[in-house]
């Protein structure tokens, strides 16, 4: 059960982590670009590829878990 617990309390730190370091990188090196239509459009999928890159690591760690978690269960049944 602590397991558990402190897997879904790392994959929170690692989320908000990513966040937070996503948000600086944005901050600081998309957003000091020179202002016109095409720098904005690369700012825009810029942005837009560092979100959908946490996310999908998001979701890779979520399913190691989960599949971790399923085949500790599945071994702790065979050995009963």
């Amino acid at each position: 059960m602590i397991r558990r617990i402190m897997d879904f309390v790392l994959i929170l730190i690692f989320v908000w982590a990513c966040m937070i370091v996503g948000l600086w990188v944005i901050d600081s090196l998309v957003v000091p670009l020179v202002d016109t239509v095409l720098i904005s459009a690369l700012k825009i999928i810029l942005s837009a590829l560092l979100v959908l890159f946490w996310l999908w690591m998001w979701r890779e760690i979520v399913k190691m878990m989960f599949w971790r978690v399923l085949n500790r269960g599945r071994s702790l049944e065979r050995a009963k």
